[in-house]
């Protein structure tokens, strides 16, 4: 029998695994509704609270006649449109959600739409497997669409391939699309852009319900005119707060009465209706003595007639913080007021929200203490009736907890000083006090590894250094003999050296470290520390 020699050829029925890499690194993973970067800043609706308004959206997003396949969230900063969205994203998630987008002015990759084509199609090729092989071929047919316009990537990257999955495939599902915070991609050209996208697509028949939120900024409001691209279709905009004043279930509390004095007082800012349900809320406390004393706050607010459109929240955060004040000097009578200690926690959560910018994972309250030379458990008794605007939480794969400012309008608050007045932190006093505890660490060299990296106390010194001008000698000090391995002893000797050669090389350190108010004891202390190095 003749030897017959069989040729086997295996064919590859879709693109390699080349075009998927390609595509994800021209996408944006941060923007997306779950991801790590945004783990520790995300919002979200509480529960109970904008049932209505979510109800509204999903029935929206699950109707397959909807008139609209387009569905516009406008309102002002602090209205609630990012936690609206991360809301739906969340529920959506896993079974509907196509894609997710959550713009950030801070961000570099998601300040603008250069990624943001790419990042749908990555994640719609994840979410709907019958477009993965079309969106994955059109790549590998072209890896040069990304340089591209944005109109021309849509083309190429989602409607053709979108559009030939469906025409080839059963399924009637219409898939989610959140794009959040349209307002915070740089350039009216561009936010105009990315709508003229979202439009086309659903334009063209992709099986998609898009759903954006922004501020009412000039590229979204003359779209939606009546001469507009987006003329017709479904907005909404948040400026009546009546559907949160209301727990499910319960149409009765609070009375009409008082809701309509807090609904006024709020100003269309969602911000303030949900710290108001947070510090009403507080377990330990009676709901209707905390409801009545939040009215008679307002009843009473100097700034009623103000001009200032956060006086309502001043007003708010103001009242919390006296409040909070008093009861710890009440409960730990003859331990000294609270006031200073809730700016030292302030400068705590300042560091803590940087360092986890830095490094991934954030300090527990334990390490402030150590850091401070509190007394344990010092945070959790300051922030106890501070719950309604910091938030201390687990943070994941972290021991400890993480503490933190519910919203950023709190923060903006305590740093301007003819806003919250005798509760201003300044940016001078802050750098300071913290650099004051990390010369005394440093000088005493009892760093304690369980808490910080050999690097962290430089870093604590640097990180308000760039608000500052002329920070050349402090940059180009020579740090890396602290990365270095060795003994420890020799470790602390190269970090206490280069952080007192550079400290001292600054010009603007002393000046910077002396602003504030001669009669604070900080100011005191900063002479002292800096004489006896």
């Amino acid at each position: 029998m003749q030897n017959t020699r069989i040729k086997t050829t295996i064919h590859h029925s879709g693109p390699p695994r080349d075009a998927l890499d390609i595509l994800l690194a021209n996408s944006a993973p941060s923007a997306t509704y779950n991801s790590k970067d945004r783990s520790f800043d995300t919002p979200k609706c509480d529960e109970d609270t904008r049932v209505g308004l979510i109800e509204e959206i999903m029935n929206w997003a699950q109707d397959p006649i909807a008139p609209s396949k387009l569905l516009c969230m406008t309102g002002s900063a602090g209205s609630g449109k990012s936690a609206l969205a991360q809301t739906i994203s969340e529920t959506c998630g896993g079974r509907r959600l196509g894609a997710s987008f959550f713009f950030s002015v801070i961000d570099p990759l998601r300040n603008n739409p250069d990624r943001f084509v790419a990042s749908l199609a990555y994640q719609i090729s994840r979410s709907m497997e019958e477009a993965e092989t079309y969106i994955l071929r059109a790549v590998e047919k072209d890896p040069a669409v990304f340089e591209m316009s944005l109109e021309t990537q849509a083309e190429v990257l989602l409607i053709n391939p979108v559009l030939n999955a469906t025409r080839r495939s059963k399924s009637k599902q219409h898939w989610i699309i959140v794009v959040d915070g349209l307002d915070e991609c740089k350039g009216e050209e561009n936010q105009a852009q990315v709508l003229r996208v979202l439009h086309t697509c659903v334009e063209k028949g992709l099986p998609f319900r898009v759903f954006i939120t922004s501020r009412p900024e000039y590229a979204i409001r003359s779209a939606l005119e009546s001469t507009g691209s987006l003329n017709g279709t479904y907005h909404i905009i948040l400026n009546d707060l009546r559907k949160i004043g209301r727990a499910k279930g319960n149409n009765c509390w609070p009375p009409d009465d008082l809701l309509e004095i807090l609904v006024e007082a709020a100003s269309g800012q969602f911000v303030y209706a949900a710290t108001l349900l947070k510090f009403v809320g507080d377990r330990r406390r009676s709901p209707f003595n905390r409801l009545q004393i939040v009215v008679d706050w307002v009843s009473n607010s100097p700034n009623k007639q103000s001009q200032n459109p956060f006086a309502s929240l001043d007003a708010l955060y103001t009242n919390i913080l006296s409040a909070a004040q008093t009861a710890y000097e009440e409960s730990f009578e003859g331990e000294g007021e609270c006031l200073p200690l809730i700016k030292r926690l302030m400068s705590y959560i300042l560091i803590n929200d940087l360092y986890i910018i830095e490094h991934q994972n954030p300090i527990n309250p334990g390490a402030a203490e150590y850091f401070l030379k509190w007394e344990d458990d010092e945070c959790n008794r300051i922030v106890e009736d501070l719950h309604s605007v910091i938030q201390v939480q687990q943070a994941p794969g972290s021991k400890g907890n993480k503490v933190s400012f519910y919203h950023k309008s709190f923060l903006d608050y305590l740093l301007d000083s003819s806003r919250c007045r005798s509760f201003h932190v300044s940016p001078a006093e802050l750098f300071a006090d913290l650099t004051l505890e990390a010369l005394r660490h440093v000088t005493a060299a009892d760093l304690d590894c369980k808490f910080y990296s050999t690097l962290f106390l430089v870093q604590l010194v640097l990180i308000f250094v760039p608000i500052m001008p002329d920070i050349r000698v402090v940059r180009e000090q020579d740090w890396s003999g602290v990365a270095n391995p060795g003994p420890t002893s020799n470790r602390f000797s190269i970090l206490k050296g280069s952080l007192i050669t550079a400290l001292l090389a600054w010009p603007h350190f002393l000046p910077l470290a002396l602003a504030v108010d001669p009669d604070n004891p900080v100011h005191d202390e900063v002479c002292e520390a800096v004489a006896r190095l």
